[in-house]
C-alpha cells in the first residue's frame, strides 16, 4: 500500500461511490477535495438524492486513474441539489492509496452466481466486480487457492454468463464470509460475446454520469448568463429612462 494521496484540487476526478457498504456502487465525479480539511464534494446522479442519500450515511469513494487506486471512507455531512450545485459533501475519515497493477478495468456489480468445482460441488456466491480477466466473489464457503472452478453468473432470470477460472487469491471478510479473486482461464465464444456486452453496458453507465455532469454545467452556466443579461437589461433600462 502506498501512502501517497492525490493533491487537494478543484479539478474533476471520476469515481465510484458505495453507500452504507451495501455492495452497490454509483458512478460519480469528485468536484472538490481538500485533504487539509478532510473534505470532498462528489457530484452524483439526481435520481439517487431523494431515496438513497441521507446526511450521516457512511460512504466509500473509490477514485481510479492509470497508476493509482485511491479509497476514501467517510460520512455525508450535507447534500445539495439545486441550480447551482448537485453534490454531497463528505467528511473523510481515512484515505488509502494503492498502486494499480491491473491490465483491465474492474466494474462493480452485484450479481448472484454459482461456483462449481471439478467434483460437482457447487456454492452460491455474489459477484462483486467483473473485468475481462475475471472477477471478485463473496461466499460463506471455503475454497482452496489455486483451485480450478466454473463460475455461473446470473445476469437476469433468463441469461447466464459462464466461464472457467482459477481461485487466484483469498481474503476473510468479517461481514460477507470469504472474498475470492477468480482469474478467468477459459471462456467459449458465446460467453465471450456476452461478457463483452456486459462490459459495454457497464461502460455506458459510467459515461452517463459524465454526460449528466456536462448537461448540468451547461444548464448552470446558462442560468448565470440569463441572470447577468437580466441585470444588464435592468440597468440599461434605468439608464435610458434617466437620459430621456
Amino acid at each position: 500500500m502506498s501512502k501517497n494521496t492525490p493533491p487537494q484540487s478543484d479539478s474533476n476526478i471520476f469515481c465510484k461511490v458505495s453507500i452504507n457498504n451495501d455492495g452497490n456502487w454509483i458512478y460519480g465525479i469528485i468536484t472538490y477535495i481538500n485533504l487539509d480539511k478532510n473534505i470532498a464534494e462528489v457530484f452524483l446522479p439526481a435520481r439517487f438524492f431523494k431515496k438513497h442519500l441521507k446526511e450521516g450515511n457512511k460512504v466509500l469513494v473509490k477514485a481510479i486513474n492509470d497508476n493509482n487506486e485511491t479509497l476514501f471512507s467517510g460520512s455525508i455531512t450535507r447534500k445539495v441539489i439545486s441550480i447551482r450545485k448537485q453534490a454531497v459533501t463528505i467528511q473523510l475519515d481515512s484515505i488509502m492509496s494503492f498502486e494499480n497493477k491491473r491490465n483491465f478495468e474492474r466494474f462493480y456489480v452485484n450479481y448472484p452466481c454459482k461456483i462449481r468445482e471439478e467434483n460437482s460441488i457447487a456454492y452460491m456466491a455474489t459477484l462483486a466486480d467483473i473485468s475481462f480477466k475475471g472477477g471478485l466473489v463473496y461466499t460463506e464457503n471455503l475454497l482452496e487457492e489455486g483451485k480450478n472452478v466454473i463460475v455461473d453468473v446470473y445476469l437476469n432470470p433468463s441469461m447466464t454468463l459462464t466461464f472457467s477460472g482459477k481461485v487466484a487469491r483469498k481474503l476473510k471478510d468479517k461481514n460477507r464470509g470469504y472474498c475470492y479473486g477468480i482469474e478467468l482461464i477459459k471462456i467459449d465464444e458465446e460467453n465471450s460475446i456476452l461478457l463483452n456486452e456486459v462490459i459495454e453496458c457497464l461502460v455506458s453507465k459510467r459515461e452517463q454520469i459524465a454526460y449528466e455532469w456536462k448537461v448540468f454545467k451547461r444548464f448552470k452556466y446558462a442560468i448565470y448568463a440569463i441572470s447577468i443579461l437580466g441585470i444588464f437589461m435592468t440597468v440599461f433600462s434605468i439608464f435610458i429612462t434617466e437620459v430621456l
